[in-house]
């Protein structure tokens, strides 16, 4: 039935037949796979294409999960604070949370495995002055300190998987209530080993199982009325039992405490420097989750089949940057992907997978319905997408959900079809190699380092923006990444851990810190330590470049919030040095970044950020708060920006900002854009030159060729364009 040999992952669906006939041929498919809440028609399920099915092990079986509910899904969750007001307090650990998603594990002792905190003092109740009761399902304190905060950290039996907890809310389903069950239990792991080889078995159509993974959700935290009230797609919050915590203790030599996973409500939060111990946390979990995972993928590899992981649901644990990860075996990297920050996670990943993006919008009711224009969504999300593209190969594309949604809508289906004809002559065109970059590596300094690598990094003006759907990330105010993400610069991602214990790679000729104050992202309390500082002034004096946004270096102490502000040139007033006299900001309009600094530029808000330097070159102010400035240290050479939010006019500044850092502004770099609204990226191995314009106008575009020639091209809107060259 289908013969076309093709690049996109068709998602089916019954009674929709017909639709996927003509979808395979117009979104040039050669693989269709089955999404949640759908099966794969049995005329569907053979021919010349690819199959991928959909298992997400820990909750395959039901009967399985009703029948043992000691082995559900646990984590840690802290009730909310309660003052007491004389000498005892009662407390209702869950008060404020979903009843339909969590109950109180009274399996596990809670004595031995909870916790009830002062918040006021800062110490641990003793056990002696609280006690669990089951009939109630509260925890009652006796010799408690009038007007303190008291709180319970407490084990919780997950009752409803998150997903299909998502599922029914968005998407109406009906049906019973899916749990999961933790495969750290030697028991479960068995008995879904087995489960699974009988799957491979009833499943001979299958060519590709799509693990959507393997064994625990990222953080989602719900409260009484089943909204969500904490996310972290990166969070080891749900992979908590006694059992695991056991082990762990005669693994590392020391035991956990629940406040090691509530953190005081913080919840080890991606955005916060983490502690070693729950680094500690995430070794023992990845090291249970890889062992688990390369041993169901080696089950499919014998069954003849090939294993594609999503970088999605239950992924916690296979960390695509961490060498560990190859050892699970997996051939198809899935990864969702909305922007360019999401599209590089998945194609900058070490390993010679086939790189898969499942686009968005997914093809559910809350985008697909009337009066919605799921084209404009596709659109900024499209742009984004394919600027990253030229920096990075991606192999594969894909789409997920209903069919019979997305064909109400005419004007996306002829959308889709121009996206997969655009992704066709891109593969054509590049052969998967490489475009060329400027020279010199680009490093950004965080906490986490690689493991976290194209991560979106929130900032605080997040909170404040209502996104125009709440499971949307939608962020604002600092978003250098995406700026970043379609720049043509070789980048990785350091630690400070990394420059502690192995120095900056010489290879590295600039390095940018950006991010809020305290934040893992800026580096918080990393910057307490003089070598790191001693070592980074160390790079900059000898010639290194450094870039600053937002908050870097920040840290209160010796006189100094930036502690590279002897580098930058720069200090933020915090309140503390208002005897210092403030001088008028002079702009320096001969600068070679005062060009790129246009009326379509946006830096975001009043800085705070003074001069304190008399070499400073100011670019760009807001009244007297330092937007943009460069500044001359050593060899080297240094810019602070205030705040970069996505645009392609911003992209285009901070190319130059970075061209200017490498010291290569001087130099007649080949097939660079003098048009802000267009991309361009060179692929010399194949001799073709790509240019996307990302507007709805047309736009005329001058730069050099690899001869040195001036050449000048014209785009339609949001055309995407190639050249042959050489």
């Amino acid at each position: 039935m289908y013969t076309q040999r093709g690049h996109m992952t068709l998602p089916v669906e019954a009674g929709q037949e017909s639709v996927v006939a003509d979808l395979f041929e117009r979104w040039q498919a050669d693989a269709l796979r089955d999404s949640d809440g759908t099966s794969m028609p049995d005329t569907l399920a053979q021919g010349d294409h690819d199959v991928y099915a959909i298992m997400c092990l820990v909750r395959a079986d039901q009967d399985f999960a009703n029948a043992h509910p000691e082995y559900l899904h646990r984590k840690y969750l802290m009730s909310f604070p309660v003052t007491a007001q004389d000498r005892q307090l009662t407390i209702i650990p869950l008060d404020g949370y979903s009843k339909d998603k969590y109950e109180l594990d009274e399996i596990s002792d809670p004595q031995t495995w909870w916790e009830v905190r002062d918040r006021t003092a800062g110490c641990v109740v003793p056990p002696s002055h609280w006690h669990y009761d089951p009939q109630t399902r509260q925890v009652h304190l006796i010799q408690t300190t009038p007007y303190h905060e008291y709180t319970v950290s407490f084990l919780a039996k997950q009752i409803w998987d998150s997903v299909s907890m998502y599922n029914a809310l968005t998407n109406d389903w009906q049906g019973p209530r899916i749990k999961s069950v933790d495969p750290y239990h030697s028991q479960v792991r068995a008995h879904l080993k087995n489960y699974f080889a009988n799957w491979l078995k009833t499943h001979p159509d299958t060519t590709v199982v799509r693990f959507t993974t393997f064994a625990y959700l990222f953080v989602i935290d719900s409260g009484e009325n089943n909204q969500d009230i904490y996310r972290d797609w990166t969070g080891y919050g749900e992979t908590v039992s006694p059992q695991a915590l056991t082990e762990f203790k005669k693994q590392f030599g020391y035991a956990l405490t629940p406040e090691d996973f509530v953190d005081a409500g913080y919840y080890n939060g991606t955005y916060k420097v983490p502690s070693n111990r729950y680094k500690d946390w995430m070794t023992f979990v990845q090291n249970v989750v890889v062992d688990f995972a390369s041993e169901l993928c080696d089950m499919a590899h014998q069954a003849g089949k090939r294993t594609a992981m999503f970088q999605g649901d239950h992924w916690i644990g296979t960390e695509p940057f961490l060498p560990c990860y190859e050892k699970i075996g997996i051939d198809i990297n899935i990864g969702a992907v909305e922007d360019g920050v999401a599209l590089r996670r998945l194609t900058d990943s070490p390993g010679e997978h086939v790189r898969e993006a499942r686009f968005y919008p997914y093809f559910f009711p809350d985008v697909f319905k009337p009066g919605n224009d799921p084209v404009a969504e596709s659109m900024k999300n499209w742009t984004k997408i394919r600027r990253a593209m030229l920096r990075k190969p991606l192999d594969r594309i894909g789409y997920g959900g209903y069919l019979s949604l997305a064909n109400q809508f005419p004007d996306f289906i002829d959308h889709v079809t121009e996206i997969s004809k655009q992704f066709g002559e891109y593969l054509e065109m590049t052969r998967r190699t490489p475009s060329i970059k400027v020279p010199g590596k680009i490093a950004i300094l965080n906490a986490w380092g690689q493991p976290r690598a194209w991560l979106q990094q929130q900032v605080r003006d997040q909170r404040f923006y209502i996104p125009p759907r709440p499971d949307v990330m939608e962020l604002v105010g600092s978003n250098p990444l995406e700026c970043l993400a379609g720049l043509p610069f070789d980048i990785q991602f350091i630690s400070f851990d990394d420059i502690l214990n192995h120095g900056i790679d010489p290879d590295v000729k600039a390095i940018i810190n950006m991010g809020d104050a305290n934040t893992a992202w800026s580096g918080g309390d990393c910057w307490a330590d003089p070598q790191v500082i001693v070592k980074l002034r160390e790079f900059v004096g000898n010639g290194g470049g450094l870039l600053g946004i937002g908050e870097p270096s920040a840290y209160q102490s010796d006189g100094r919030y930036f502690q590279l502000g002897d580098i930058f040139g720069l200090e933020k007033e915090t309140s503390l040095t208002m005897g210092r006299v403030a001088s008028p900001i002079q702009k320096n309009t001969e600068h070679y970044l005062y060009a790129f600094v246009t009326q379509d530029i946006d830096l975001g808000n009043p800085s705070y950020v003074y001069p304190q330097s008399q070499t400073l070159d100011v670019i760009a102010a807001h009244g007297q708060h330092i937007a943009l400035s460069a500044n001359q240290y050593g060899d080297g050479r240094s810019v602070y920006i205030s705040s970069l939010p996505f645009s392609m006019h911003n992209a285009w500044l901070l190319e130059h900002v970075l061209i200017w850092l490498l010291k290569q502004e001087q130099v007649h770099l080949p097939f660079v854009s003098d048009n802000p609204m267009v991309d361009l990226a060179c692929y010399p191995q194949t001799n073709h030159l790509a240019m996307t314009n990302s507007s709805d106008q047309v736009q005329t575009v001058k730069f050099l060729d690899e001869k040195g020639k001036k050449r000048q091209e014209q785009l339609q809107a949001y055309a995407w364009k190639w050249l042959s060259i050489g």
